[in-house]
């Protein structure tokens, strides 16, 4: 699958939500906000490790984590 700069993917073992800033066709760097500490985290990752994220996928982990608190 093609990445594009933008796109919201997570690990296929889970992960927070991932916003792709480069990628090719092996690798792709990804950045994210880590409200634990409160700073941005960058990673560049395999692009086999990741699947794309719909937006609706996205909203729905936002409402289930406001559930929790």
């Amino acid at each position: 699958m093609a990445f594009a700069p933008g796109d919201i993917v997570q690990l296929k073992s889970g992960s927070p939500a991932l916003t792709v800033v480069t990628a090719s066709e092996t690798e792709i760097s990804v950045v994210w906000f880590a409200e634990d500490v409160s700073e941005f985290r960058k990673e560049t990752l395999p692009a086999v490790a990741v699947e794309k994220l719909e937006i609706a996928d996205f909203e729905e982990e936002d409402e289930e984590e406001d559930d929790e608190d």
